[in-house]
């Protein structure tokens, strides 16, 4: 949010400079004082490098919005107790009486145990952020964890609902 609203003020910047830069050098072109000409080249200097700074800073912007999700392991030990407990559970609702009764209830343990066997299942991604406080010089940097892929407790909510 803050990153795209910096990029359109950078780019409105960008917009700004270059309206001064073309009237700067259209002043330049017919003027024959060599102290106006002089003075008129100094805020064409100024005014590209205020564009190059600002367009430096929209590219930092959109680099890191281009590169927002990164792959992020999950612990193994973690995911292998979660997968442990869930293929009991599942072992257990197939030997119940209500397992036997219930031919939806098992089609549903036969669906989640096929997508806890995937060996191709694999999807966590890690946000990152970065908010400039001084343009090029300093700015803020954090990491937001997202979870992706089987939400394992809600599976297991929905096993239990059925039972």
């Amino acid at each position: 949010m803050w990153d795209d609203i910096r990029a359109q003020q950078l780019a409105d910047n960008m917009r700004q400079d270059l309206d001064l830069l073309k009237g700067f050098e259209d002043e330049m072109r017919y003027e024959t004082n060599p102290r106006l000409i002089a003075k008129y080249r100094r805020d064409i200097g100024r005014q590209r490098e205020s564009l190059e700074l600002n367009q430096q800073e929209y590219d930092e912007i959109m680099k890191s919005a281009q590169s927002i999700l990164e792959s992020h392991p999950v612990p193994e030990k973690e995911l292998q107790d979660t997968l442990n407990a869930v293929h009991q559970t599942l072992s257990e609702i197939r030997q119940s009486k209500a397992g036997q009764a219930s031919p939806q209830l098992m089609s549903e343990v036969e669906k989640v145990s096929g997508i806890i066997n995937d060996p191709k299942f694999d999807s966590n991604h890690k946000l990152k952020y970065s908010i400039p406080i001084i343009p090029l010089i300093l700015s803020y940097e954090g990491e937001v964890a997202l979870k992706g892929g089987l939400d394992l407790k809600k599976a297991w909510q929905g096993l239990k609902s059925w039972l």
